[in-house]
């Protein structure tokens, strides 16, 4: 049965891994737009701020993979704790 400790370690190994898929994702965003569609249905149909658009893609497109395997890395331990501070009652 999975437990929270298991999950922990099952993040902890896998997430390091991903940063060219999560690279991959972000480049097909950025070429679809997707980030700018998002805002504006979140939105409600008004138009984002185009400068803010233009930011997301140029400080977004920079983070390489390798970047983003560093930045999860080692961080099991705060994943689990906040998921427990959202799901474990009290």
């Amino acid at each position: 049965m999975a437990t929270i400790t298991s999950a922990k370690k099952k993040w902890g190994a896998k997430m390091p891994l991903k940063g060219p898929a999560w690279k991959k994702g972000v480049e097909t965003a950025i070429k679809g737009d997707h980030y700018s569609k998002g805002l504006k249905e979140f939105l409600e149909g008004r138009e984002p701020n185009p400068e803010i658009v233009k930011m997301w893609k140029e400080m977004t497109g920079k983070v390489t993979a390798e970047d983003f395997a560093s930045a999860v890395r080692g961080k099991e331990e705060k994943w689990a704790r906040r998921y427990l501070s959202v799901m474990a009652a009290g």
